[in-house]
C-alpha cells in the first residue's frame, strides 16, 4: 500500500496558513513565545542530555524505573510539559546507564518522552539529540513499540525541518520493517505503529502525495483497531485526518473528520486540545473566523500550553490580520495570553 515516489510538486497553499497541520502538533519554527518557565525546562533537559561532565543516574529497580516513566507519560498526556521536564531530566541519566533489555525498552520511552516534550517546548535542536539517542537505545532493546516511537520522533523532526520527503520515506521504510512482525505483537506496538503512520501521512500530504497520505491513514486506523485501550484508539487518527485534509487544502473534509468523534471521549488533554486547534486551523482556511476563535478558546481552556505553541500562535496571527476592525470576540485577549504581538 505504501510506496515511495521521487517526485511531488511543491505545496502551494494560502499564505496565511503556515503551520500546515496543527492537529498533528507540527510547527515550523522554534523559540517564539517561550516563557521563562519553558526556557528553564528546556535548559534542564539540555543539560541532562549533554552534561558538562560524565554523570550516572541513581540505581533503580526495573519496576521503579517503569513506574517513573508511566508517571511521566501521564504528565505528558496532561500537557504539563514544563513540570514534566524536571522529572525527565532526572530519568535521563538512568536511561543512559540502562543495559538490561527490559531497562533499554524503558530507557527508549524516556528519550521518546523527552523528544516529544522538547518539540512541545519549541526546542527542536535538543530534540534531535534526544531522538538520536532514543533510536539507538530502541534498536538495542529490540522492542517494537520503542522502535516505532523512535522512528516516529525522527519523522516528526524531519517534518519540522521541512524535509518532507525524508519524513515520508523514513515512515515507509520503518513500516516495511515493522509490519511483518505486528500480527503477533502486543497492542502497544500497534499503537506506536499507528502514531508513526499518522505522522508520515502529514509529510506525504505536504508533498501532495495523496495516495501515500491516505494509505498511511488507513494503516493508522487499522492499528487503532488492534490497540483499543491506547490513546491512539480515540481521537488520534481523527486529528491527523484533520491535519492531512488541511494540508491538502480541503477545509470542509477536515471539519467532516472532526465531526466523526466526540471530543469529550478523547482521553488525554494533549490530544483533545490538538483536536480543537486543528478545527481552528480548518475554520481559518475556510474563512469561518469566528468559529476558529471559539475553537482556540476551547483548546486554551483544556490545555493552555498547547495554544502557546508555534502553530496555534501562527493561526492567531492569521486571524488578527483578517480581523482588521477587532470584531472577533476574545481574539485580542487570547493573543495577549498566548504571547502573540497585536
Amino acid at each position: 500500500m505504501l510506496e515511495t515516489s521521487t517526485g511531488g510538486r511543491a505545496t502551494k497553499r494560502r499564505t496565511f496558513i503556515k503551520s500546515a497541520a496543527i492537529a498533528a502538533g507540527v510547527g515550523l519554527t522554534d523559540g517564539a513565545g517561550q516563557t521563562d518557565q519553558s526556557a528553564a525546562a528546556v535548559a534542564r533537559l539540555r543539560d541532562a542530555l549533554i552534561p558538562n561532565e560524565p554523570s550516572s543516574g541513581p540505581v533503580l529497580t526495573q519496576a521503579s524505573f517503569a513506574r517513573a516513566v508511566t508517571r511521566a507519560r501521564r504528565d505528558f498526556t496532561a500537557a504539563r510539559y514544563a513540570d514534566l521536564a524536571g522529572d525527565l531530566a532526572e530519568l535521563i541519566p538512568v536511561a543512559r546507564d540502562a543495559s538490561d533489555p527490559a531497562d533499554l525498552a524503558t530507557a527508549a520511552q524516556v528519550y521518546h518522552l523527552t523528544t516529544r516534550t522538547l518539540i512541545k517546548l519549541s526546542a527542536s535542536p535538543y530534540a534531535w539529540v534526544s531522538a538520536h539517542q532514543g533510536e539507538r537505545v530502541a534498536h538495542a532493546s529490540g522492542d517494537l513499540q520503542a522502535i516505532g516511537e523512535a522512528r516516529r520522533d525522527l519523522a516528526s523532526l524531519f517534518h519540522r525541518a521541512m524535509d518532507y520527503g525524508k519524513a515520508r520515506d523514513l515512515t515507509v521504510s520503518t513500516a516495511e520493517l515493522l509490519r511483518p512482525q505486528l500480527p503477533s505483537a502486543p497492542a502497544s506496538a500497534w499503537g506506536s505503529y499507528g502514531a508513526l503512520m499518522s505522522t508520515g501521512a502529514i509529510a506525504a500530504a505536504r508533498l501532495e502525495d495523496r495516495d501515500n497520505a491516505l494509505g498511511m491513514l488507513e494503516e493508522a486506523e487499522e492499528a487503532a483497531r488492534h490497540a483499543p485501550k491506547l490513546v491512539l484508539s480515540v481521537g488520534h487518527v481523527a486529528t491527523y485526518k484533520i491535519g492531512v485534509s488541511i494540508v491538502l487544502g480541503d477545509a470542509g473534509t477536515a471539519i467532516e473528520h472532526a465531526r466523526d468523534i466526540v471530543p469529550d471521549e478523547i482521553p488525554t488533554l494533549e490530544r483533545r486540545a490538538s483536536y480543537y486547534t486543528g478545527i481552528a486551523e480548518a475554520y481559518t482556511l475556510w474563512g469561518k473566523t469566528d468559529r476558529a476563535v471559539r475553537a482556540l478558546l476551547v483548546a486554551e481552556k483544556i490545555a493552555p500550553s498547547e495554544v502557546r505553541r508555534t502553530g496555534p500562535r501562527q493561526v492567531i496571527t492569521d486571524l488578527l490580520h483578517r480581523d482588521r476592525h477587532g470584531k472577533l470576540s476574545g481574539l485580542h485577549a487570547l493573543a495577549r495570553r498566548s504571547g502573540v504581538a497585536l
